[in-house]
């Protein structure tokens, strides 16, 4: 092994212990409750929440778009332990979600002849990783956490758009969309779902 290698991983090492519980320096976790705010803000996400973002309104030949959803945030589970640390004295934690093929980013749309359907855009399976401050007492009861970020994508696996109420046609001109651009889904999942994930974590924790 190198000389440089050698470096690294001592390194390596040393970092990894600094984020090890130390009960008499101001990076204290032993006494903070982490597990309970991170469940709480859980239980209150929203089934259903409204984008503010204006790409998806307007009409198209002949058809409406309403706007883009999300779906199923509520069913979001913590994936793993938290990872707490400290950043010049502040105590902040990483935390991983995942959801198993229940969050869905839908777009509402209906013809001028009243037909209805939804756009869909939808992983198998979707987990992901970012940090929040916590805030304590004199005590050192953890009393309020804040969303710091950023969202970071671990893994997003089979990732596809369908529509829904359209005709066989469209739904096999979707699946060969999915097929051919699967950067291109990637890239608005990761654009449209963390930042909507963001805004209904900072409404909760408000």
């Amino acid at each position: 092994m190198t000389g440089k290698a050698i470096a690294a991983l001592a390194y390596l090492a040393m970092a990894v212990a600094g984020l090890q519980y130390q009960t008499e320096s101001i990076c204290d976790f032993s006494v903070i409750d982490l597990d309970g705010p991170i469940n709480r803000m859980l239980t209150k996400l929203p089934e259903y929440d409204l984008s503010r973002s204006h790409h998806y309104k307007g009409d198209f030949a002949g058809v409406e778009f309403l706007g883009l959803n999300i779906t199923g945030l509520n069913k979001l589970q913590r994936y793993g332990a938290l990872v707490p640390f400290c950043v010049n004295g502040i105590r902040k934690i990483q935390v991983d979600f995942a959801q198993p093929g229940v969050i869905a980013l839908t777009v509402p749309w209906k013809t001028c002849k009243g037909r209805e359907g939804i756009l869909q855009l939808k992983p198998v399976l979707s987990r992901f990783t970012t940090v929040f401050r916590v805030e304590t007492t004199e005590l050192g009861q953890a009393v309020k956490l804040v969303h710091e970020g950023p969202v970071l994508p671990v893994a997003t696996e089979q990732l596809k758009a369908t529509a829904h109420g359209a005709g066989f046609v469209v739904a096999i001109a979707m699946e060969y969309f999915s097929f051919a651009f699967p950067a291109l889904l990637q890239e608005i999942w990761n654009k449209e779902f963390f930042t909507m994930f963001e805004t209904s974590v900072e409404k909760v924790l408000a």
